[in-house]
C-alpha cells in the first residue's frame, strides 16, 4: 500500500490485492465488512498522514487498477449540525366523531359549553376547551373516539378546520342557511 498527499485536502492510496484482502474491500460489494475494512484504512492512513479524523467526513472514489484499486480520498471537515429539542407538552384529548349524526346527538344531550366541533378531513372533531374529567371522557366516548393529542395537532385543526359549533352554540345564520 502506497499513501500519498495529492493535495492539501486530498490522498491518493494504492492498493494491492493483498491490501484489498487485508481490509476486506471488494469494488462489487457494498456490505457492512467493506464499511468497516473501511474504517480501518481511514484509521492507518491517518497514521500515515498525520490525519485527524474528528470532526472529518470523506469522500472516497474508488478506481480498478492491476491487481488492486487505486483510492481518491477527499477530506471535508463536518459543519456541526444545530440542534433542536421539541418540547413535549401534556397531551390533550380531542374526541372523533362516528358521523354527523353522533356529533349532533351529543350536542343535545350535553348542551354546556367549553368546547368547539370542527370539520376537518371530512370528519367531525370536537375540541374541548379545558381538560376533561372522567365523566366527560365516558360521554364522550359514546359518541366518538377519543385520541391523545399535542398542542400543535389541536392548532393544526383550528387553522385548517372549518368551525361547525363552539361552546355549544351553533355558528352564526350565514352557516345555518347553507
Amino acid at each position: 500500500m502506497t499513501v500519498e498527499m495529492i493535495g492539501e485536502k486530498t490522498i491518493l492510496v494504492s492498493l494491492r490485492e493483498g491490501d484489498m484482502r487485508r481490509y476486506s474491500l471488494c469494488l462489487d460489494d457494498n456490505a457492512d465488512r467493506v464499511r468497516l475494512g473501511l474504517k480501518d484504512l481511514l484509521c492507518r492512513v491517518g497514521e500515515i498522514c498525520g490525519l485527524d479524523h474528528r470532526g472529518k467526513s470523506y469522500l472516497i472514489e474508488a478506481l480498478p487498477s492491476k491487481g488492486g484499486c487505486l483510492l481518491i480520498i477527499s477530506v471535508h471537515t463536518v459543519k456541526r449540525r444545530r440542534k433542536f429539542r421539541i418540547k413535549r407538552k401534556q397531551l390533550c384529548e380531542l374526541c372523533v366523531f362516528f358521523d354527523a349524526d353522533a356529533m349532533l346527538d351529543f350536542r343535545r344531550s350535553c348542551a354546556q359549553g367549553g368546547y368547539a366541533v370542527y370539520d376537518y378531513d371530512g370528519r367531525y372533531i370536537l375540541l374541548p376547551g379545558v381538560s376533561l374529567d372522567e365523566s366527560s371522557i365516558a360521554r364522550l366516548s359514546e359518541y366518538g373516539e377519543l385520541y391523545p393529542v399535542s398542542e400543535a395537532v389541536f392548532a393544526r385543526i383550528r387553522e385548517h378546520g372549518k368551525l361547525l359549533l363552539k361552546s355549544g352554540y351553533p355558528m352564526t345564520a350565514s352557516r345555518e342557511a347553507r
